[in-house]
């Protein structure tokens, strides 16, 4: 795609990002159409906003094998269990279960690829939950669909990965003890279960993602102490009320809660 139409698509998600009126779709000349154009999108965005980072998603198209998508997670989107989330920074109401890490240490930009024995040295592995959102609007076309379909998904993914606040719960040093596709993890309101599964993500290990996404990095000035490391959800997402805490269990391991506030 030209510079041109990436800087089209940007000042469309930048301004629906500052005024809070959703787009319908991208034009058809800015519509990304691979992973590479994704990711110009997103660091063009992240650029503009020029936002402090607290931490970085990455996603994969089709396989592990392709090229990732990778987009920052603004420290103004990032919360601590338990999180209220107004409703005016995330109004779509979709929440899922999630395993993060937190880096203890800087990954800084090298030459030489990470393994990943000293990748898992300097993280925690924390519970967590993913706000779902879009700058599209979902009354055209719901973020369901948008993902469901082949060519509106990369739209989907070019908007920072539909990711729209994020919650850390408290970090665990020796979660290399867990068997993350053997845990049982529980979303549930106080009145209902949303979704119960046993292991669930698409790795199997959440963990793997963050060997790819470190070594991304390298190359794109390195991750930073601090920094939440996100690689995908246990059982996709779920739409929630107002006012209705919602929390994640991974049994044996702990816990993350949110609820979304006006």
């Amino acid at each position: 795609m030209e510079a041109t139409r990436i800087q089209q698509a940007t000042q469309l998600f930048v301004e629906a990002r500052r005024t809070g009126v959703p787009l319908r779709e991208l034009p058809p000349e800015c519509k990304p159409v691979n992973t590479a154009e994704v990711n110009a999108i997103i660091d063009a965005v992240t650029e503009q906003l020029n936002e402090p980072i607290g931490g970085w998603k990455i996603g994969f198209a089709y396989s592990p094998r392709q090229q990732p998508y990778i987009c920052p997670l603004f420290a103004s989107r990032l919360f601590k269990s338990p999180a209220s989330v107004p409703l005016a920074l995330t109004p779509n109401l979709k929440i899922e279960p999630e395993i993060s890490f937190r880096l203890l240490a800087d990954l800084p930009a090298r030459a030489k690829p990470y393994k990943f024995a000293e990748i898992a040295e300097v993280v925690v592995a924390c519970p967590s939950l993913e706000i779902v959102d879009t700058r599209f609007d979902t009354t055209y076309r719901t973020i369901r669909q948008m993902l469901d379909d082949r060519k509106a998904r990369m739209e989907a993914w070019a908007d920072h990965n539909t990711c729209g606040a994020y919650i850390v719960g408290e970090g665990r040093r020796d979660w290399q003890d867990f068997d993350f596709a053997a845990m049982r993890a529980v979303m549930r309101t106080p009145d209902r279960v949303l979704v119960e599964t046993v292991g669930g993500h698409a790795f199997v290990d959440p963990f793997m993602p963050c060997v790819v996404l470190a070594n991304e990095m390298r190359h794109r000035g390195g991750l930073r102490v601090g920094h939440v490391l996100v690689t995908g959800s246990f059982s996709g997402f779920f739409e929630v009320k107002a006012n209705e805490p919602v929390t994640a269990a991974f049994e044996g391991f702990g816990s993350a809660t949110a609820t979304f506030v006006a």
